[in-house]
């Protein structure tokens, strides 16, 4: 026997009695959900539907009655694609989970995750500040050893020593500086901008989107380390701020629309 419930104006399934029995113990299906199954000769909420009835046995679910619910959203586009395989289907072989669309080879695998308390995927875990805060540290000492090693390079080209302190200092090396800067610049929005994430995200399994999942792009990058700037002048209060909200956003994740997920 397959079940169907409806959500949102849409009607999903066809579900497996597993499937089905899976959404009941998370609660994605309450009493008044109103479902339908082969063997109903109309839908009704799933507290009046416990026990097996005997009735006319339609071939096809049946319109739902109310008007705040139609057998498919007219506005559902021809082809989606799988949360789990990324593949492309038809609407009408898919079901939908919250913002996640499932094809009929990927739903055991799907409600399996839920059993075992899985983020569904299309769910977003979004990177708290400690684990940000390790991941910048890496970051900075990575910057910190190149720059130390280009400076010892280039001391005896502009002809001073960066550690002596037997004679006064020479201010030469200031011309090395906007090629640090550049550098500095380069590998957060190159990474960024490839990756998703600069080396200290990526050591710790962190990525950067934007909050519509989607990747980050070059120009994004440029903007964001400009808004990671701010962050950093106003006394760090920028980054202070992924500890108070529940999106953990940054001052310049919301600026830019971005958002640090664990992946």
């Amino acid at each position: 026997m397959h079940w169907y419930y409806a959500e949102e104006d849409i009607q999903i399934g066809p579900l497996t009695e597993e499937e089905f029995e899976a959404l009941l113990r998370i609660g994605k299906v309450t009493d008044n959900t109103v479902v339908w199954h082969e063997g109903m000769a109309d839908w009704q909420p799933y507290s009046s539907v416990r026990a097996p009835k005997t009735a006319v046995v339609p071939s096809a679910p049946p319109l739902i009655p109310s008007p705040a619910f139609i057998q498919q959203a007219p506005s559902m586009p021809a082809g989606l694609q799988c949360s789990e395989c990324r593949n492309e289907f038809p609407a009408d072989e898919l079901i939908r989970y919250q913002n996640s669309w499932i094809c009929n080879n990927c739903k055991p695998i799907f409600f399996q995750r839920l059993r075992e308390g899985i983020a569904a995927p299309g769910t977003m875990n979004y990177a708290g500040f400690w684990i940000r805060f390790g991941a910048k540290m890496i970051d900075f000492v990575i910057l910190w050893v190149v720059e130390m090693v280009f400076l010892l390079a280039l001391s005896p080209v502009l002809g001073f020593s960066y550690f002596s302190t037997s004679r006064p200092p020479n201010f030469r090396f200031l011309f090395a500086y906007p090629f640090l800067l550049a550098f500095s610049f380069g590998y957060s929005i190159y990474f960024v901008g490839k990756y998703g994430a600069t080396p200290g995200k990526m050591a710790l399994g962190l990525k950067i989107i934007t909050s519509a999942g989607e990747p980050v792009t070059y120009i994004k990058a440029l903007g964001r380390m400009f808004a990671e700037m701010l962050s950093g002048i106003i006394c760090y209060v920028g980054y202070i701020m992924v500890a108070f909200n529940d999106e953990k956003k940054a001052l310049h994740d919301q600026i830019c629309d971005t958002r640090v997920i664990r992946k």
